[in-house]
């Protein structure tokens, strides 16, 4: 090769690295969304270190920023260094059946409602929904060998102190597309999966 070549070669490697390497420090999924009249959170993961986590629009996670979010085809939009990475809602290949999507809605005390629009959970995996002033809900759909599905719950509440105080595990079985609903002391919950 003259020097010509060799600098020619050499910018191409370069502008080539440049191209991949955002791509290759990507390890982020977009793996669910919880969705209410007043608030939208997404769930991500780090695929490669396993950290996952619940944020907002505007919030951070692996050193992007929640930047957008397009509802009509489900699409996350991270801003990092001036970059964009763009991520789909995740449809799982491991993952046999296709998401479960909930609507519904959650009663907290004396009667205030927090309205679920839209959220996904995945099969044969915790879901874990934080709500508010520390209370977090975690579901687990299981399809049964009857075609009935379990929604194994856990309702969870952080002290002051941080320590988590499990409030209730209750389980529910219905059939496929019915509603269902449970009360726990003064906590009130009722879904109804989405057709798909």
């Amino acid at each position: 090769m003259n020097g010509r070549q060799l600098r020619f070669f050499g910018a191409s490697c370069v502008a080539l690295i440049g191209l991949l390497l955002p791509t290759a420090q990507a390890d982020i999924e977009f793996v669910g969304i919880l969705a209410t009249p007043h608030l939208v959170r997404f769930a991500l993961t780090d695929t490669s270190d396993g950290h996952s986590a619940w944020v907002e629009r505007g919030a951070q996670f692996g050193g992007y920023t929640i930047a957008a979010y397009e509802a009509k085809g489900d699409l996350l939009t991270l801003q990092k260094a001036g970059q964009e990475l763009r991520l789909r809602l995740k449809d799982d290949a491991k993952i046999k059946s296709a998401p479960l999507e909930l609507t519904g809605e959650i009663t907290f005390g004396s009667g205030e409602k927090l309205d679920v629009s839209r959220a996904t959970l995945r099969f044969d995996q915790e879901n874990v929904f934080p709500l508010r002033d520390g209370i977090t809900f975690r579901i687990t759909p299981t399809r049964r060998e009857d075609g009935t599905l379990r929604y194994a719950i856990v309702i969870e509440s952080r002290q002051s102190d941080n320590k988590v105080d499990r409030i209730s595990a209750p389980s529910v079985i219905v059939a496929p597309g019915n509603k269902f609903s449970l009360r726990v002391g003064d906590l009130a919950f009722s879904f109804t999966p989405i057709a798909p």
